[in-house]
């Protein structure tokens, strides 16, 4: 990282000339090397920072712009298209996230400035290839994303489902709900439940629900617990919550979706 060997370099600078321009006085020569280093730290990570904001702000807005008339071109088809303009609407969306895939290379100079960059692009760029099927891009792009965003856990979640990693699924399941204690952590109870449905592991569903219940109050966990309990396992239905739900490609909704990056809304 770029920034901090510069910030090495300044403070180790300051170091020295403190130490042969004013010998004999180590601590005055540390407190110039810390204040060398944290200052000019505090430069580079300030002018960074409006930089990288500047740049993300112009790749959100592009994509927010694309989005908007995907949008508006699906409200005014929806009920009268047939197959072959949902097709075409399908893909001019594709082409909108291929166009932010594209868009997020002008991010990469600032990776060698901020490790944490790339791990914030890597999490867009794996939303990106997933919404596309492009699986094994997106995979990759995973094992080095920063998984801020409930969203993003439920992604990698649904990815280790379908490669067959319980292990690591159980675990990204359980550090997703130690980080999200709020109601932005329902989809994740709702997307293992689900997977232990599918797995024929009610009791453990139920389990999985009643823990969420006790920290969430949610209609469509509530709904589903309750459907489960009293043994109606086929109105366990995860369709509340829209188009979260849908994205991660598990169902297919019964009227096809614009779908927009979790990262990008409003």
């Amino acid at each position: 990282m770029l920034s901090l060997i510069i910030s090495l370099i300044v403070g180790t600078a300051a170091i020295l000339a403190c130490h042969f321009g004013w010998p004999g006085h180590p601590y005055w020569t540390a407190t110039a090397g810390v204040v060398g280093f944290l200052g000019s730290n505090a430069v580079i990570s300030l002018i960074l920072r409006k930089r990288m904001m500047t740049a993300f702000q112009s790749v959100q807005n592009a994509i927010l712009e694309d989005q908007a008339v995907l949008r508006r071109k699906a409200n005014a088809l929806q009920g009268r298209a047939g197959m072959g303009m949902m097709e075409k609407l399908e893909q001019e969306q594709n082409a909108s996230v291929r166009r932010a895939l594209k868009m997020l290379d002008t991010l990469k100079p600032f990776e060698k400035w901020n490790f944490l960059v790339k791990k914030q692009t890597d999490a867009l760029r794996a939303q990106f290839h997933f919404q596309l099927k492009e699986y094994e891009q997106a995979d990759k792009c995973l094992r080095g994303a920063m998984l801020m965003d409930p969203q993003m856990i439920a992604i990698q979640m649904t990815r280790y489902y379908k490669l067959g990693e319980e292990k690591k699924l159980v675990s990204c399941y359980q550090k997703g709900i130690r980080r999200f204690k709020d109601e932005r952590g329902a989809i994740i109870y709702g997307l293992y439940s689900w997977i232990l449905v599918q797995q024929k592991k009610i009791d453990e569903a139920i389990q999985v629900l009643v823990d969420a219940k006790q920290k969430i109050d949610h209609p469509v966990l509530k709904q589903n617990w309750e459907s489960l309990v009293n043994g109606k396992t086929n109105r366990f239905s995860n369709a509340g919550f829209g188009e979260v739900w849908y994205s991660l490609q598990l169902e297919q909704p019964r009227i096809q979706r614009i779908q927009q990056p979790q990262g990008f809304r409003r």
